[in-house]
């Protein structure tokens, strides 16, 4: 019985140290595998040597401000030294968009006794002065109450110098105008300036002369004249209808 217990404490060690051995490879076994198995996170990225040649330019620096002097920092703005009620306060006047002395010239412009005349008209504070020349007295007088009724007018000096002979020479004027216009409506047709009508007017009435070939032109003259601002009529007993070589 001594023999085979003594043979067993004998082999005890062996197998302990096959044992261990084994458990050695199988740990060793398993994490050769771990580490060859791939992992599910990407591989980083290695980041490539730079080149010699380039080189990595620093942000271009902001320039420095200029420090301001110290006079500007405590000089104040002509606005802030200037109060707005005091810079409206002299700011010039604006003329008045009326005048005394054109209002009263649109009046008497507007009334018919004295509308063909030239009349000056002079201002000295609200009074008013009246020069020129009118046919008439009573044209006179009708100019010094237009001038009155001139709202900011206090008084009238009335300088007008009454020509009786005024109104006929304005008439005569009046007439060489009025034959001027119709000598240039004629123009524009070629008929009635081929016509070569006489034009004459005395107080509106235009008096016509010539000779045509057919009556029918004489009428065209008449339209044409009657057409003309100022004429009262349009006489052609002077027109002689004949036939021309």
């Amino acid at each position: 019985m001594g023999r085979p217990l003594r043979s067993s404490w004998l082999l005890l060690p062996w197998r302990l140290c096959i044992v261990t051995a084994f458990c050695c490879w199988s740990l060793l076994f398993t994490g050769v595998l771990s580490a060859e198995e791939p992992s599910g996170e990407p591989p980083a990225k290695v980041q490539k040597p730079a080149e010699k040649g380039s080189k990595e330019q620093p942000p271009p620096a902001k320039p420095a401000e200029s420090p301001r002097p110290k006079d500007q920092e405590e000089r104040p703005t002509k606005k802030e030294e200037v109060p707005a009620q005091e810079s409206s306060a002299k700011e010039p006047s604006k003329p008045p968009r009326t005048s005394l002395i054109l209002t009263v010239k649109l009046a008497l412009m507007a009334t018919p006794q004295v509308f063909p005349y030239d009349i000056e008209v002079e201002q000295s504070d609200h009074q008013v002065t009246l020069t020129g020349k009118v046919a008439s007295e009573n044209e006179k007088m009708v100019a010094t109450e237009v001038a009155k009724s001139v709202d900011g007018v206090a008084s009238v000096h009335n300088k007008l110098e009454v020509v009786p002979e005024l109104k006929q020479a304005l008439a005569h004027k009046r007439d060489e105008v009025i034959s001027q216009y119709v000598k240039e409506r004629f123009a524009k047709s070629t008929t009635l300036k081929s016509a070569n009508f006489d034009v004459k007017t005395e107080n509106g009435i235009v008096t016509l002369g010539g000779v045509v070939r057919y009556q029918v032109i004489i009428l065209e003259a008449a339209e044409a004249a009657r057409l003309v601002p100022g004429v009262k009529a349009v006489r052609t007993d002077k027109v002689r209808v004949e036939d021309k070589e």
